[in-house]
């Protein structure tokens, strides 16, 4: 009994070892405990005329079946969102700008020239100044280029400076002229001014004008870097003496060619005066261009017509009234 006791004991701690551990138990077996017979042999009672005893075995008795179910434990699996890649688009490739093309650089334009200035100049011999000139003069020279193997014209442009120098000039005979210089960056130009005189008609001309250049930077890629001659040779302005040329529009005069060049000299604010007999520079009364080499002839043959015509007008007025007044008297 003393084991079955220890048994049952047994039993129920190891129950409620398991119902303790629920969670890794899901079913308790069920635990069958078999009592082992008495070794001891029976005890020989004498006979007796008791009927003999009987002994009863104890039933056994089964542990009772526990069945514990373990808990159903269901743990959600944590939802795992995983963000889908953003997926970045490929960048726009811009292509690289094409370098513009470097245009050709223009050549170089020539500066303008400014319009010539007015100078005065006189050549003055003993106590006589004999020639006294006033212009602003510019010329135009058209000369021959190279470049390479090809030959073309091209133009330039000069002003003569007002502050040309007198170098030289001549007051004796029926021929005086005068001789103007002004410095280049190579050597010298030279303007020359001829006049001649008639004695018959008592008149002066310009008779001869001569320019000598010397190529500088005005003449750009000139084919030649001779001097060049320039001149103009015919009778311009022709005026009585004792009187001056004066002409402001500008004048041109063509000028012959040398050394492979040709030019235009324009004169404006013109006022010349030639074969002088006074020692001052002022001029004489002035002959206005665009009047004419009118004959002095011409100006009294009109003014004794213009005469004439007032005397014949006055004595056919007096005739009226003398002739008006004698049909007054008859009438009465």
């Amino acid at each position: 009994m003393a084991r079955l006791r220890i048994y049952l004991v047994s039993a129920l701690l190891c129950c409620c070892v398991a119902l303790g551990q629920g969670d890794a138990v899901t079913t308790q077996k069920t635990v069958t405990v078999t009592v082992p017979a008495s070794s001891a042999a029976p005890a020989t009672s004498p006979a007796s005329t008791e009927p003999p005893a009987t002994t009863t075995e104890p039933s056994t008795t089964q542990a009772p079946t526990t069945t514990t179910a373990a808990p159903t434990t269901t743990t959600a699996a944590p939802t795992t969102t995983t963000p889908a890649p953003t997926t970045t688009p490929a960048p726009t490739t811009t292509p690289a700008p094409v370098p513009p093309k470097p245009e050709p650089t223009p050549a170089p334009k020539p500066t303008p020239v400014p319009a010539p200035e007015q100078g005065t100049w006189s050549y003055k011999e003993g106590n006589i100044t004999c020639i006294v000139v006033q212009f602003a003069a510019q010329l135009n020279v058209t000369y021959y280029t190279t470049e390479g193997n090809s030959t073309s014209l091209a133009h330039a442009l000069l002003n003569v400076p007002k502050d040309a120098a007198v170098v030289a000039g001549a007051c004796q005979g029926d021929q005086q002229w005068l001789q103007i210089s002004w410095p280049n960056t190579t050597w010298a130009n030279n303007m020359t001014l001829q006049f001649r005189r008639n004695a018959t008609t008592h008149q002066y001309a310009l008779r001869y004008l001569n320019v000598t250049l010397t190529p500088d930077q005005h003449f750009v890629n000139a084919s030649s870097n001779a001097s060049i001659a320039l001149w103009h040779a015919a009778d311009e302005w022709w005026t009585p003496l004792s009187s001056s040329y004066k002409c402001l529009p500008p004048s041109q005069l063509n000028m012959s060619e040398t050394a492979g060049a040709v030019a235009t000299l324009s004169l404006s604010h013109l006022q010349e005066e030639a074969f002088r007999d006074n020692a001052g520079t002022g001029f004489s009364a002035a002959r206005e261009c665009g009047s004419g080499d009118v004959p002095d002839a011409v100006p009294i043959a009109v003014g004794c017509a213009l005469g004439g015509l007032v005397v014949v007008v006055l004595i056919a007025y007096l005739v009226s009234r003398r002739r008006s007044a004698a049909r007054g008297y008859l009438s009465m």
